[in-house]
């Protein structure tokens, strides 16, 4: 196994937490911190499909994803939300399932069963896609999935659009019952910074998504916005990023992922990290620095 680019530095780790807890005051470029904040948790898009087939024949071995199985491992040390995607949304529900609903539903149990929280992917093309598209996407995952909630890709950071998404958000809380009993969760991705009243609809919005780590200054309209509440996602990063996450931990954000998928321009999110573990590792000594 290689060995991992997290782990090199994992002792520096706290020592450039404690340097940011003391020094960073937010300023207008951070959101709020508060001054004992939750677990940083994963948000992982696990694009990947549930299970992995080896041999030909008669001697063909089904087993789950190395992927899945990694995020299902993970959540043991730090609060993972994985969005599944079958087909850039559900794929139908049928009876009897169709081989591919089978394997999803396996594959969520599995999750559930290590404590990760699992979300359905639907996409809104920036409040273009018919609300109607979108609620039957919901319906499916509600009906067939049992999941925990929905996160909503390509949301409008604009607030003309506060409308459509407030609709779709109360639709999901409505329709989806999580197995453990919780609130349906919501998840929004503008992918930068939306309008304040874009995000008030969302538990958790995605304030960055991009190819970059240096993440902008975030606008003093989204002052008052709770820290726990954003998500940044981060692909294609090859460089090592503990310096990053503490800025982020140091922050208050709530949920993170970064990946060295997605270099040249491939889809990011159809594998996990290649040092996923090492992510986790990362998040958890950073976490335990802020532990009682």
């Amino acid at each position: 196994m290689a060995h991992s680019r997290f782990a090199l530095l994992m002792t520096a780790v706290t020592a450039i937490t404690a340097i940011w807890l003391t020094s960073c005051g937010g300023g207008g470029s951070s959101p709020p911190a508060t001054a004992q904040r939750k677990a940083m948790g994963i948000l992982v898009p696990l694009y990947a499909y549930p299970q992995v087939t080896s041999g030909s024949g008669a001697s063909q071995v089904a087993q789950a994803s190395p992927a899945w199985t990694a995020v299902a491992s993970g959540a043991a040390l730090v609060p993972t939300i994985a969005i599944i995607n079958p087909a850039s949304g559900p794929v139908a529900c049928t009876n009897p399932a169709s081989a591919t609903l089978l394997d999803f539903q396996r594959g969520i149990a599995q999750l559930h069963a290590s404590g990760v929280t699992v979300l359905g992917y639907v996409h809104t093309s920036y409040g273009q896609r018919p609300q109607s598209a979108v609620l039957q996407d919901v319906q499916t995952y509600a009906q067939c999935y049992g999941l925990d909630g929905i996160f909503f890709d390509e949301i409008s950071a604009s607030a003309s659009y506060a409308s459509y998404d407030a609709s779709i958000a109360n639709a999901a809380r409505g329709g989806i019952r999580a197995p453990s009993g919780a609130p349906a969760l919501v998840v929004f991705n503008p992918g930068t910074y939306p309008e304040p009243q874009v995000a008030q609809s969302a538990d958790i919005t995605v304030m960055h998504e991009s190819a970059d780590l240096n993440v902008p200054a975030a606008p003093a309209a989204l002052a008052a916005y709770p820290a726990g509440r954003w998500a940044y996602l981060a692909f294609g990063i090859s460089q090592p990023v503990q310096g990053a996450l503490s800025k982020l931990f140091a922050d208050g954000t709530g949920d993170v992922y970064i990946t060295d998928q997605g270099a040249g321009g491939t889809d990011p999110w159809t594998q996990i990290a290649t040092d996923y573990v090492g992510l986790v590792q990362a998040i958890q000594a950073l976490n335990r620095t802020a532990a009682p």
